[in-house]
């Protein structure tokens, strides 16, 4: 059978768990407040309120109940057991309870207690239920009923542990009366109703009377629970005054503790007085040392339950609470801190007492002398501090601090005086020193500002924005050429022309608008030739923060800007060298077999006339092609070089007749070349190159004749120049013409590789480059000297050579050429290359045997091979052909070595050992092998007297003719 409820009375019953729960709450809060007696009257009190709420609610909620046809009534004895369970419960849970700071598992057990208290009253209130019927229970919404009476009821004894604002405690009510209502009515659906086999049938709505009972019950319980909430409230009210004289008596006390005690004993005074006003076990202050991160306590109150805290101790005992403070987090309130155990800080009392802190306030305050002070309240118990509390003892930490303060200025005050008379006279010696220094510091800083080198102005602001000069020292004056009498309080706009003028003075605005330091450059024309500046500008401010004067020192760069600009271009030249140098030594390669097939084929003699005629035009080219390369590789400082003692003077002398075929008639060649000079370190064959070239670029640039002068000087530089010719003797090579000049721009890029001013077809632009490269290459430096429309000067200055100029050999010297078999190693990576240096070989008459690496080399060494030659590239993966020449020389000695490079400055290659240059034909390279075996035999015959050569006969003209 299933009942029904009284909606009005529903109502009324959860309303009356709301209320019980409200005053429960408030008269919990009353506990919390209050000590001794009072607050076990309270808690009897609250748990009254509670246990009587509860009962008040179910027994109200049972007379809503009735069954249909079902007459209905109620044990008084029961009813009453009901309220008696519900009241010792619930009083049995709040005695429990430690009200100002309970642990998780005392919550847990008083809600346990009064949620098992609630069960029984709910069931048994049940049995007292008189009817013609039977009743059981479902198990599901029994336990439902039982978990969430043990639930209200452990949130209720939560709620009731807080510290609530009203808000607070309304809602907490509303959610804990819903809840204990929510326990009744879950209980009474478990209830399974089962009607006797005979019965009376009756009225099964609830009756007037029930009703009427229900209503004077509810009216009793709420009267019972607004008399304990009106009794909360006096009884607050009463305490509030009581606490409030209190602070005022305690205030009173500190001040006059703080007027009447010398410091310290002020401390310990008032230490005593927070201790006793708190109720707390443990006052005292600790000062920080920062230096040692440590704590000294010189002032400790207790309550005797706990041992004092004096000394100095390391802050990390204390765990964070006094480490927050330390670093400024302001006051700093703590239940049971982590951390701290003042077990190793203070020694146990001789009976009883403990360590152990389970409630801390803290409230840091600095001292005048930047130090840090703590104000500490700590409990055995836990506790919850109120922010009315807090405020308060923040209040006397601030008066303490201020004691603090004025005891320290007394003291300072009594050494003041004290000391006055000593300091008077202190301070008037420092006055004069000072006032010394000062004009000390002026006559420094005016001789400075006189002597500087560099020039210095002094910039005023006037009131409408302009600028007036108002200093200028010695140094302005003379790299400017203004005079201080004829510029002092001009304006800027009046002594500078107009774009000058302006471009200044945006500099100047700029540097009062940011009033940051200032740096610039700029650029003015003087004498035709532009000078560049570099400007610092700092603003000079007033008291008020306004610019006032710009101090400005400037300094003349034009040299450094020249360096500057003649360095990038140094190192666009150095970069494009490299690229072009890589590049011409990857066509060395491939023209290598290009010249010696066509070579071959020139020599086979093969094909017709018309085949014979396009095999010479193809060598031809493969030969300009070889120039072109050298011309590249000389620009890029690769080139290989044969430098020797050179006498330039000769040298000219003997090109006069070529110089003046190529010039033509219309030019007029003269040559200043003595005779007598001292050697240069030169290639002669390169030189010649480079000398024709800039005498056919001279003839270009006179179209209607003029004068071609060639000469030879001794010169000597004693410091590095800007173009980093450095400090020695050197000879000049000059090329002057009087033809149509240079202007600027073309003159920083003449030295650039392809750059010519030439029609198409005319020129490669590749003649001053490499005259430039080469010159680097020796040790020198190329200059260019022109003047458009007045005529170029193009000089190549060479270092002198330390040793006397070589002489030729003459002819029958060397190693006598007879007919015999050789065997030659040629070692190189390059396919193409090594295949058309064997070809050139096997011509040769040599038994060729071919390695593509050095290690492939030394292994057929290695095995046996007892070559007369080794022929080696010098650049390949792996051990170099350098390398492998100083591994053999050391092994076979008698073997001999010539190394092919694509040029001559390789990494790691040693000029000591002979070398061939690619590409190279097969005239060249017999010519080379008939040297390397004639130095060799040179060599040999020193030591064992004449012995023969091995070059094939076939070779002899080729030799012969190399």
């Amino acid at each position: 059978m299933t009942g029904s409820h009284d909606s009005v009375l529903v109502f009324l019953s959860i309303f009356i768990a709301v209320f019980a729960s409200y005053t429960a709450l408030s008269l919990a809060s009353r506990a919390r407040a209050s000590g001794g007696r009072m607050r076990l009257a309270w808690l009897a009190t609250a748990s009254l309120a509670m246990g009587g709420g509860i009962w008040s609610m179910h027994f109200v909620a049972m007379l809503a109940f009735s069954m249909p046809d079902m007459a209905m009534a109620y044990d008084p004895g029961l009813t009453l057991l009901s309220l008696g369970l519900a009241l010792s419960f619930t009083g049995a849970g709040f005695a429990l309870m430690n009200w100002r700071g309970s642990s998780l598992g005392t919550v847990a057990g008083a809600g346990l207690l009064i949620g098992f208290g609630v069960v029984t009253m709910h069931y048994v209130g049940m049995a007292a239920m008189s009817m013609d019927a039977t009743l059981s229970y479902e198990p599901v919404w029994l336990g439902i009923s039982v978990f969430i009476a043990v639930g209200a009821a452990t949130a209720a004894v939560w709620l009731a542990a807080l510290d609530h604002r009203t808000s607070h405690r309304i809602a907490a009510a509303a959610v804990m009366g819903s809840a204990i209502a929510g326990m009744h009515y879950a209980g009474m659906r478990a209830a399974i109703f089962t009607r006797a086999s005979s019965h009376h049938t009756a009225d099964g709505l609830a009756s007037l009377s029930q009703t009427y009972l229900a209503i004077a019950i509810s009216g009793l319980t709420a009267l019972i629970l607004l008399l304990a909430l009106g009794a909360a409230r006096v009884e607050r009210s009463f305490a509030a005054y009581a606490k409030r004289e209190a602070r005022i008596a305690l205030r009173l006390d500190v001040a006059d503790v703080l007027r009447q005690r010398e410091t310290k004993e002020a401390l310990n005074q008032i230490a005593s007085l927070l201790g006793k006003h708190f109720a707390v076990s443990r006052v005292g202050y600790g000062q920080h040392c920062s230096a040692e991160n440590s704590l000294d306590f010189e002032v400790c109150w207790t309550d005797g339950s706990v041992p004092p805290l004096l000394g100095r101790f390391p802050a990390t005992v204390f765990g964070s609470v006094f480490a927050q403070a330390l670093a400024g987090a302001g006051t700093i309130v703590a239940q049971e801190p982590a951390g701290m155990n003042l077990r190793e800080a203070v020694p146990p009392l001789q009976k009883g007492g403990t360590t152990e802190i389970r409630s801390v306030v803290a409230v840091p305050f600095d001292r005048p002398d930047g130090s840090r002070t703590i104000i500490y309240l700590s409990d055995t118990a836990p506790r919850t501090w109120h922010q009315e509390e807090i405020r308060f003892l923040e209040e006397i930490a601030e008066r303490i601090r201020l004691v603090i303060e004025r005891a320290l200025v007394e003291e300072q005050l009594r050494e003041l005086n004290a000391t006055l008379e000593a300091r008077v006279e202190a301070r008037t010696v420092a006055l004069r020193q000072a006032e010394e220094a000062r004009r000390a510091a002026d006559a420094l800083y005016r001789a400075y500002f006189e002597s500087s080198p560099d020039p210095l102005f002094v910039i005023g602001v006037a009131p409408d924005g302009g600028f007036v000069v108002e200093e200028i020292n010695p140094a302005h004056e003379q790299g400017v050429g203004f005079k201080l009498e004829e510029v002092r309080g001009k304006r800027i706009d009046s002594l500078l022309p107009a774009a000058d003028a302006e471009r200044i003075l945006d500099t100047y605005c700029r540097a009062v608008q940011t009033r940051e330091v200032y740096h610039f450059r700029d650029t003015f024309e003087t004498s035709g030739e532009p000078q560049h500046w570099d400007t610092t500008l700092v603003p000079l401010c007033n008291d008020k923060g306004e610019v006032t004067r710009l101090f400005g020192s400037s300094r003349n760069v034009t040299r450094q800007v020249v360096a500057e600009e003649a360095l990038r271009q140094s190192q666009k030249m150095e970069a494009i060298g490299q690229l072009t140098g890589g590049v011409a030594h990857d066509f060395n390669n491939l023209l290598t077999p290009i010249i010696g097939a066509l070579d071959r084929l020139t020599r086979k003699g093969v094909g017709d006339e018309r085949d014979q005629r396009l095999i010479k035009g193809a060598a031809q080219a493969a030969e300009r092609s070889k120039i072109l390369v050298q011309r590249l590789l000389s620009f890029a400082r690769r080139q290989p070089l044969q430098p020797v003692p050179v006498n330039l003077g000769r040298l000219v002398t003997e090109m006069a007749g070529l110089i003046s075929s190529t010039s033509g008639p219309q030019i007029r060649v003269l040559m200043d070349a003595p005779d007598d000079l001292p050697p240069a370190v030169a290639d002669p064959n390169q030189l010649e190159m480079a000398l024709l070239n800039l005498c056919v670029n001279a003839r270009d640039a006179m179209p209607d004749g003029g004068t071609l002068r060639v000469s030879v000087s001794a010169q000597t530089v004693a410091f590095e120049t800007a173009d980093q010719l450095q400090p020695g003797s050197y000879l000049c090579v000059s090329v002057a013409d009087s033809g149509v000049g240079m202007d600027e721009a073309t003159r920083r890029r003449a030295v650039e590789p392809f750059f010519t001013t030439k029609g198409v077809g005319q020129g490669t632009g590749l003649g001053l480059s490499m005259a430039h490269g080469l010159a680097a290459q020796l040790g020198g430096v190329l200059r260019i000297h022109s003047e458009q429309g007045r005529g170029t000067t193009i000089e190549i200055w060479l270092p002198q050579s330390a040793a006397a100029e070589e002489l030729a050999p003459t002819e029958g010297h060397g190693a006598v050429l007879k007919k015999r078999e050789a065997v030659a190693l040629l070692v190189d990576d390059e396919d193409l290359a090594r295949a058309s240096t064997a070809d050139m070989l096997q011509d040769l008459g040599f038994e060729v045997h071919e390695a593509v690496s050095a290690e492939d080399a030394l292994s057929r060494l290695n095995s046996g091979l007892q070559p007369r030659f080794l022929v080696t590239d010098h650049l390949m993966p792996g051990m170099s052909g350098t390398e492998l020449a100083r591994t053999v020389r050391v092994t076979h000695p008698d073997l001999r070595i010539l190394i092919i490079s694509g040029y001559a400055q390789g990494t790691g290659l040693d000029l000591n050992f002979p070398r061939l240059i690619k590409p190279f034909s097969r005239m060249e390279l017999a010519a080379k092998l008939s040297e390397v075996d004639g130095q060799s035999a040179s060599a040999k015959e020193d030591q064992d007297g004449p012995v023969e050569a091995s070059i094939p006969p076939d070779a002899l003209p080729l030799a012969s003719a190399g």
